[in-house]
């Protein structure tokens, strides 16, 4: 009886322990007078989607000759990386890297918007190894200035980065 009750409470400590949960963590740097921010709708449950939302600056291609496209980095380590100000010509000071990126996915246009689509789908596979794994997100939103002599990268601003949590 006293080991079918401590390991009911062991197998209950490990599923709390395992919630699915979004957490983010950091800030975001000021560009155009907007912080671009990481979000979620849903959460991370075995065989199904969420989405990892944007928000900030996001534009195809403005009066200013300007582009402002968002990329989700996705990682397993965490690591903060600052971003010199002045880097690139409108490089404001206080962007961060919050994690070593293992991929970079750059948003799609959005079909009837001028702007990219603002969220990312992730399925999560229906494997119970999964359970308790945990993934680093971040949004960069690079912009680029165009002119006569064509276009080219002109500021690497950063959003919030969340902890994703994978649950049963």
């Amino acid at each position: 009886m006293r080991i079918r009750l401590v390991t009911a409470m062991i197998t209950a400590a490990g599923a709390l322990a395992a919630q699915a949960a979004v957490t983010p963590f950091g800030a975001g740097c000021s560009f155009q007078s907007q912080v671009p921010a990481i979000g979620n709708v849903g959460l991370p449950h075995l065989g199904q989607a969420f989405d990892l939302t944007y928000s900030g600056p996001n534009y195809t291609y403005n009066s200013a000759q300007q582009i402002a496209r968002p990329h989700l980095a996705l990682g397993l380590q965490a690591q903060t990386t600052p971003i010199p100000a002045n880097l690139l010509l409108y490089q404001p000071a206080g962007c961060t890297g919050y994690l070593v990126p293992l991929g970079l996915t750059p948003m799609a246009p959005d079909p009837v918007l001028p702007q990219y689509e603002a969220s990312f789908r992730f399925a999560v596979p229906n494997d119970p190894g999964l359970i308790g794994a945990q993934i680093l997100a971040q949004w960069l939103m690079l912009h680029t200035q165009c002119g006569f002599s064509g276009c080219g990268l002109s500021a690497a601003i950063t959003s919030d980065a969340a902890l994703i949590t994978i649950g049963p």
